[in-house]
């Protein structure tokens, strides 16, 4: 399970930089988790790339922080003219010249990366569509006739728009869940205002480098993917029968395919929140498994029931105190070393998502000395950022 504490703090460090993205942020680490790729539909503009990014970061090696070319990423904007060099990498022209063999260079490009955001992803042409949707199905990239395995772990996508071409259905059912992300509501904008200010204030400091520490890796990841079949998914099939029965009632298509695929992400879920058993809290993911915009708030009305009598926070589950004390003594041990406002904000972030969890804690009464102990760390955090600033 330590694998899968790293990602409370790969959570908690994006949840903390970007605002009303917490959904969005856990659907990419479960996404991670189960290996299957995530589609975003919404207007520009929305971090939706940056959000990826930084996720990518947080899972690189310590070199990467030095040199970009040294994480495991691959970001493009597709538009039709995009040509397959841009995605796949250049021709090498020695091995063409020498043995008359197309054969593609593939390092820092799509073939070689483990997390991918494609922005405008159905705008890609008929010349890079066969072998993007061989990459994400089957992980393969035939360079010069010769399949290659890709390292791929998961892709993100992004677009304006959900495809009506039916020539894209392939590539879109590749995705097997889809958000929607629109601007922050106006009752969020301070928030915006204040995160978004800090994030141009590190790029501004720091040249476009990334100043948080790698907190898990890629391969930690995949050790977790393969807990998945152990993952007892016994109590919920009666239930999940049921809920894709009234999906598919709603005139909503999800084909059988995808039925079992969401299996996978159900049992992420699990993993995620710590539990080698899935519940029907677990079934958030199918609010998620629309096929227009238009089907959000029926698959809403269809799920919402299977979620209640479950915590708010599908992803956490009841820790014992002894392991959120031992938690907190490690935050008291980093306070010495807070340097920028952003330090700060992921150090006081983490601190106040302790403090909730003690808060809703069923041991009412052994908690409250840990509660004072952790107020006191977060009163004497803010007096140092008082003086900092």
């Amino acid at each position: 399970m330590n694998d899968i504490g790293d990602l409370d703090d790969v959570s908690n460090l994006l949840k903390s930089a970007f605002v009303a993205r917490d959904e969005f942020i856990e659907m990419m680490i479960i996404c991670a988790i189960a290996q299957e790729h995530l589609l975003i539909v919404g207007p520009p503009g929305t971090a939706k790339s940056e959000m990826v990014k930084k996720f990518a970061l947080l899972c690189s090696p310590r070199e990467a922080y030095e040199d970009d070319s040294k994480v495991p990423y691959f970001e493009y904007l597709l538009t039709r003219f995009t040509e397959p060099n841009e995605i796949f990498g250049p021709v090498d022209i020695k091995k063409f010249q020498d043995e008359k063999e197309h054969r593609r260079k593939t390092d820092g490009m799509l073939p070689k990366a483990e997390i991918a955001f494609l922005d405008e992803i159905f705008k890609s042409n008929s010349a890079i569509l066969n072998a993007l949707l061989t990459i994400l199905n089957e992980r393969v990239y035939y360079n010069a006739g010769k399949p290659e395995q890709v390292p791929l772990l998961c892709s993100i996508a992004a677009t304006n728009e959900v495809p009506e071409d039916s020539s894209l259905a392939a590539l879109y059912d590749r995705y097997l869940v889809r958000m929607w992300a629109d601007n922050v509501e106006d009752s969020k904008f301070s928030q915006l205002y204040k995160k978004g200010w800090e994030l141009e204030k590190q790029r501004i400091r720091a040249g476009y480098k990334a100043e948080q520490v790698n907190v898990t890796s890629i391969d930690k990841i995949r050790n977790i993917y393969l807990a998945l079949d152990e993952v007892d998914i016994s109590k919920i099939s009666r239930n999940y029968h049921e809920a894709i029965r009234r999906i598919r009632a709603e005139g909503i298509n999800v084909s059988d395919r995808r039925v079992i695929k969401l299996l996978k992400l159900i049992a992420a879920s699990a993993l995620r929140a710590k539990r080698m058993e899935a519940n029907t809290g677990d079934f958030w993911i199918l609010k998620h498994i629309w096929n227009v915009p238009e089907q959000i708030p029926y698959l809403q009305t269809i799920i919402e029931p299977y979620l209640e009598g479950f915590e708010q926070n599908m992803w956490s589950a009841e820790r014992d105190l002894e392991t959120i004390n031992a938690e907190i003594n490690t935050l008291e041990s980093k306070q010495k070393l807070l340097k920028t406002d952003a330090d700060y904000a992921d150090f006081l972030k983490q601190a106040e998502n302790i403090r909730k969890e003690l808060i809703a804690h069923s041991s009412e009464t052994e908690k409250q000395n840990i509660i004072d102990k952790l107020n006191n760390i977060i009163q004497l955090a803010m007096d140092m950022l008082e003086q900092h600033g």
